[in-house]
Order: structure tokens, then C-alpha cells, then sequence
């Protein structure tokens, strides 16, 4: 599945960049680990960072993200990798339950960062 051209990567709004949902593509374009939503989490937190470094910037850039689960008993499998990921830096997060558009796809992330 190609991305919508009604879609932006990231817009810059002054000292914020505002980087659109992703999900688990992985270099093929699709969807990975179907049933694996801490590998999901992984592929999407590799997404939102290469956004990020088109425009020098890295995922301890990120003032804020929202995360959409399909299932709230992946939470403790999702907030693993999550953490893994930003390490010591701690975001404001939003997380909520909710059906996602593509089969599959078991979190979607979106994020706020501020540019240096």
C-alpha cells in the first residue's frame, strides 16, 4: 500500500514539527509481524526517527506522542519496546483503544517534536 497524497510526513509549525501517524511498514511496504505488536512498536519508532533525521532530529526530539492500540492487552508488550526505545526520555504519551485502518496493523504512533 502506497501512502495516501493527501499525506505530509511532518509539518513545521515554528519551533514544532508535527509528524503524521505511522505504522509498522516495514521496507517493503508492508505491514510487519501481524501478531507482534512489540516488533510493530519497533518499526513504527524506526518510522517517526527516520522522519525525524530528514530533518536533524532524533527521537529524544519528541515532546509528545499518541498512540493508537487495537488491543489493550498488548499494552505491557507495547510500553516495553516503547520504553526500550526512548530510554530515559519520557515524552507526554496519550494511549487509546481503537480499530486501525489497514489488517494487521496493531499500533499506529503519532508525535510533536521540538526542532533544536
Amino acid at each position: 500500500m502506497s501512502v495516501a497524497p493527501a499525506l505530509s510526513p511532518a509539518m513545521i509549525a515554528g519551533d514544532l514539527i508535527f509528524l503524521s501517524g505511522q505504522l509498522a511498514f516495514g521496507d517493503e511496504g508492508v505491514i510487519v509481524a501481524p501478531d507482534d505488536v512489540a516488533r510493530q512498536t519497533e518499526q513504527v519508532l524506526a518510522n517517526l526517527a527516520r522522519v525525524l533525521t530528514g530533518h536533524g532530529l532524533d527521537l529524544s526530539d519528541i515532546v509528545k506522542t499518541t498512540i493508537w492500540l487495537t488491543d489493550t492487552a498488548d499494552f505491557p508488550a507495547f510500553n516495553a519496546a516503547y520504553a526500550r526505545a526512548f530510554g530515559a526520555h519520557r515524552p507526554a504519551r496519550s494511549t487509546v483503544r481503537s480499530d486501525l485502518v489497514l489488517p494487521g496493523a496493531r499500533v499506529e504512533i503519532e508525535a510533536v517534536a521540538k526542532r533544536r
